[in-house]
C-alpha cells in the first residue's frame, strides 16, 4: 500500500494488466493498514481475488508504528522507536477487522477460498490456540 502519483501501487497494477494475466490474494489486515476497507477493497476487485486472506491485529492509535514492516521481515530504515505495543496480530475476531463485512463481500465477489493466518501468536495462547479461535469465530459468524 504504497502510493505512486497518487494511487496505490496494486490499484496501477489492477488497471494495467489484464484480468486473465493477474489475480491476487488480497490481504485484508495490509488492506486496514494501508488505510482502506477491506470489504470494499474486495468488492472492487471482484472476479480478481479469488483467494482473501483473512488477518486480524489490533493497532492503538491512528498513526502507523514507527517498524511496522519489520514485523513482516522488511527493514523500512525507521529509526527504533520507544513505544508501548501499538501493533499486534489477534485471531479472527479478536482485533478492528469487520469480517461479517469482509465475508459479505467475498461472497458478492466470487471469492472462492478465505485463508486466515496468524503471524504471531498473541493473548497469551499458542499458534494453535489462535488457529482455532479464528476457525471458532469464522464458523460463528458464518452460520
Amino acid at each position: 500500500f504504497e502510493k505512486f502519483d497518487g494511487e496505490y501501487m496494486l490499484d496501477l497494477l489492477y488497471a494495467n494488466v489484464p484480468a486473465e494475466l493477474l489475480n491476487t490474494q488480497l490481504d485484508t489486515c495490509w488492506v486496514k493498514v494501508g488505510g482502506e476497507n477491506p470489504a470494499e477493497y474486495v468488492r472492487k476487485y471482484s472476479g480478481r481475488a479469488p483467494v482473501v486472506h483473512l488477518k486480524d491485529f489490533y493497532m492503538s492509535g491512528k498513526g502507523k508504528p514507527a517498524k511496522l514492516y519489520q514485523l513482516i521481515g522488511i527493514d523500512d530504515g525507521a529509526q527504533d522507536a520507544q513505544e508501548e505495543e501499538a501493533f499486534g496480530f489477534r485471531p479472527c475476531g479478536y482485533g478492528v477487522q469487520d469480517f461479517p463485512a469482509i465475508l459479505e463481500a467475498c461472497k458478492k465477489a466470487g471469492t472462492s477460498w478465505v485463508v486466515v493466518e496468524q503471524d504471531n501468536p498473541a493473548l497469551n495462547k499458542t499458534p494453535v490456540e489462535c488457529a482455532q479461535m479464528s476457525i471458532d469465530y469464522i464458523k460463528e459468524i458464518n452460520k
